[in-house]
């Protein structure tokens, strides 16, 4: 069964989780470059970094 946008609720999900991701890191990230928490910005980058390779292996 196809959706009218051409996407299936995997591929929303995946997308939600990616981008959940993404303010993730974006959050962590700008809050430990403001309060120089490097465990915070370590956490961030990890952060994208699982979005980055979400997107990548996960292509609908």
């Amino acid at each position: 069964m196809s959706r009218p946008d051409g996407r299936m609720p995997a591929d929303q999900r995946v997308r939600r989780l990616s981008t959940a991701l993404g303010a993730g890191a974006l959050l962590a990230g700008t809050s430990g470059a403001l309060t120089g928490s490097m465990w915070l910005l370590g956490v961030g980058a990890w952060l994208l970094i699982g979005a980055v390779l979400l997107e990548l292996v996960y292509r609908p």
